[in-house]
Parts: C-alpha cells; structure tokens; sequence
C-alpha cells in the first residue's frame, strides 16, 4: 500500500507518524519537488574569481604577515576588478587574517632586534606598506614608558656593538685623532642608513667615543 508518508520503522516494526513528522515530510517534498533557477554565468565567474583572488592573498599571506594596504595593492598590480577586489579583502578580514595592529607591532620588534632600526626608518617601511599613521605611531611606542629614552638606549647600544677592541686601544693611544674622526664618520653613516635622527646620532657618538678615550665605559 504506497503512502503520502514516509514509512518510519523502528526496531520493532513500523512506528506511528506523527502530525509533525508528517509536516516535515511534506515540506521538504515541496522543497524538493520547487523548480530551481537556472544557473547565472556570470555570478558563477565572479565566484571563481574570488575564490581565486583569495587563495592568491592566502598564498602572500603564508610566506609574511602583510597589511590590509599591502594586499590591496597587490590586488591592483593584478588588475584585479574592483568588485572582485572587494570581496576578496573582505573575505579575509571576515577569516580573522587583517590586524593592521598586530603586523605593525610585530614588524617593529621584529625589525628593532634584527636590525636595530631606528623609529624614523621604521616609520618609513610602515607608511610603504599603506599602514594608518595613527597604528604606526602606537607600534612604535608599545612597550616602551619614554619612547625618545629607549630610541636612545637602543642607539647607544648599536654604536658600542660597532667600536670593535683594536678601536678601543687606538682611541686610547692616539694623539691626532685621525682614528676618531674616521670612526665618527663611519659610525654616523650606519646610523642615518638605520634611521636614526642626527642630533642624536651626534649626541651618542660623541659621548661614546668619549668614554672609550678617557677608559670610561
């Protein structure tokens, strides 16, 4: 005998169908049963565009942290349309992969340490990379109570890293100071190349080379 319901069996034998399990096999036959539209080409081809937009930025993305700005340019190099572009980005925000304060902190540590980077060059990369002023500005001072203060201990430590032992014994026996000044000079280079500001360069050079000639620190 065929029925308009679905013949639910328990494990005894057939089991009594309800009113609302009958609904629901109603329902889903109508929903089964619905007409569905034809397929829309050309939001099938924006799809695949996006997706393939996406995977490219995840790509990026696995070989360095980058900044919303910096994806979007690459989006652009690519000719990417904008709505495709658009959805992309707002794809990977929604995944959790856009902190714009995270990659600006990270990068300044990570820059500090290796590189020993002053805060104006460090500023330099960050704006290059399209990052908001405003996060640069806290990257630069998280952590640290007096930011001028710490920029300077890390450039005092920098140019003690870079007077080497036979320096020091010339420092401490020369009567001309030719070896100062060409030790000056070349200490002042490295540390506009790091981007640190000249008064200060000036500043920690000097009083450094000071203490090695009178065998202070």
């Amino acid at each position: 005998m065929t029925s308009s319901t679905p013949d639910l069996h328990g494990a005894d034998g057939p089991a009594t169908v309800g009113p609302v399990q009958a609904r629901l096999a109603a329902r889903t036959q109508q929903i089964l049963e619905r007409p569905r539209p034809a397929p829309d080409p050309e939001a099938a081809t924006r799809e695949k565009a996006v997706v393939h937009e996406c995977r490219y930025l995840m790509r990026q993305l696995s070989l360095r942290s980058r900044s919303e700005g910096e994806m979007r340019a690459r989006l652009a190099q690519r000719e990417v349309p904008a709505d495709v572009a658009h959805e992309a980005m707002a794809r990977i925000d929604r995944a959790g992969l856009i902190d714009d304060d995270a990659f600006a902190r990270e990068w300044v540590a990570q820059r500090r340490r290796l590189r020993a980077l002053g805060d104006e060059a460090l500023r330099r990369e960050l704006e290059d990379r399209r990052v908001d002023p405003a996060i640069i500005e806290a990257a630069l001072g998280a952590g640290e109570g007096e930011p001028e203060i710490a920029e300077e201990q890390r450039c005092r430590e920098l140019v003690r890293s870079r007077i080497s032992a036979r320096d020091r014994e010339r420092l401490a026996t020369e009567r001309d100071g030719a070896h100062r000044r060409r030790l000056s000079r070349r200490l002042d280079a490295l540390l506009t190349r790091k981007g640190y500001p000249g008064s200060l360069a000036v500043q920690v050079i000097t009083t450094e080379l000071r203490a090695v000639s009178t065998g202070g620190d």
